[in-house]
């Protein structure tokens, strides 16, 4: 698990990268929302809810 800091900052993170859509009038799919509580609560980390993510709208994955 994550300890309360690394917590926090995911969830800012998380937080601006909605406040970005919504100032774009785009929306934020449920998907993506449950993605990234997860990603807060320290269940998968960023990588993975990128894969998720790019998987999810069948983009190709990142190179390593």
């Amino acid at each position: 698990m994550i300890d309360a800091d690394e917590k926090a900052m995911r969830a800012k993170v998380v937080a601006d990268a909605a406040h970005s859509t919504a100032m774009s009038s785009l929306r934020t799919s449920t998907e993506y929302l449950a993605d990234a509580a997860a990603c807060v609560d320290g269940l998968i980390d960023v990588d993975a809810l990128g894969r998720r993510t790019r998987r999810r709208y069948g983009l190709p994955e990142e190179d390593a």
